[in-house]
């Protein structure tokens, strides 16, 4: 009931934004604009579900935006060393998937002493690492253009913006397959509900940590080649905000903070509402700071309606 609520509040505020920006202005809602919006939340889609999963399981991963600058950085600099385009992938989302190893691992040793998120410190401090990695690859904290035309013809503007928002939805269809019919989605969301009733069934908490974490680095990492693929450079920053936005359109798409509620699906509703929200403040030019500003009224409403209903619903 809370998710079929959840998903109508989001796709309900997705209208009022393309309704109001539309009267302020008639070319911010035209197919093509709405397109573009479209395919640029590509790899933002793919950071939220990741953060949905870890949400689910009672974790946060902070390290998407280490990892998805770390990605595109390696992408970026594989192509123009002369690397086949799908191999420079695959290590930028082995990147990714390292990172989240550590983090699984550092993650599931601190569950006995850390009941709540103690995936908040491994993920603050690997954020770091994964940037300074990033940093610390020639060129040193430079933005590296990609000069591999078959890269920008398979995961690029080369079609339009919408391919990147077609390898999106396979990914977040493909995840919510995996938690919705699989033993290892049944795990994540027992131990996001109760993990002492989880073990008690025999769920494995530490090895379900780790494929939780690790996942989700994988998913960050291949966020972090579709960013590569919409700028068409590499750079340690590119992950910049995605932390935030990626819990942003997590709640907004109804996921529970404190674990075992969530739909990535639904996610993806949230997700379009901050990317409409951004791009439409974009082009009537608002200045950044009200920019964030409002990302961030959109955000502390979309927690404190959650909190709201869900107290409502317990009282029932």
């Amino acid at each position: 009931m809370l998710q079929i609520f959840a998903s109508a509040g989001a796709l309900l505020c997705l209208a009022i934004l393309v309704v109001g920006f539309g009267l302020a202005n008639s070319n911010l809602v035209s197919p093509s604009t709405l397109l573009t919006i479209a395919g640029s939340s590509a790899p933002l889609i793919v950071a939220a579900a990741a953060m949905i999963m870890c949400l689910i399981c009672a974790e946060v991963d902070l390290s998407i935006v280490g990892v998805i600058g770390l990605s595109s950085t390696i992408v970026a600099l594989l192509l123009n060393l002369g690397l086949p385009w799908p191999l420079a992938v695959l290590a930028g989302v082995l990147s990714g998937s390292a990172v989240g190893l550590i983090n699984g691992l550092l993650t599931s040793e601190l569950v006995a002493v850390m009941p709540f998120f103690p995936s908040f410190f491994p993920t603050l401090a690997t954020t770091a690492l994964a940037t300074g990695l990033a940093e610390a690859l020639p060129p040193s904290k430079q933005a590296i253009a990609i000069r591999s035309y078959a890269f920008a013809a398979v995961i690029g503007l080369s079609y339009g913006a919408p391919v990147l928002l077609i390898y999106a939805l396979l990914v977040v269809l493909a995840l919510h397959l995996v938690l919705r019919r699989t033993k290892y989605g049944y795990h994540v969301e027992a131990l996001g509900a109760n993990r002492r009733a989880a073990q008690f069934v025999g769920v494995d908490v530490k090895r379900t940590k780790i494929l939780v974490m690790t996942a989700s680095g994988s998913l960050a990492s291949f966020a972090g080649v579709l960013t590569a693929g919409l700028f068409q450079a590499g750079y340690s920053q590119l992950g910049k905000g995605y932390d935030l936005d990626a819990l942003g359109a997590a709640v907004i798409g109804g996921t529970a903070l404190f674990g075992s509620q969530g739909n990535v699906v639904s996610s993806t509703g949230g997700t379009l509402v901050l990317a409409a929200l951004n791009n439409g403040l974009q082009l009537l030019e608002v200045s950044s700071a009200l920019q964030l500003a409002a990302n961030g009224v959109l955000v502390v409403g979309a927690v404190a309606l959650d909190l709201f209903v869900r107290r409502r619903l317990a009282t029932l």
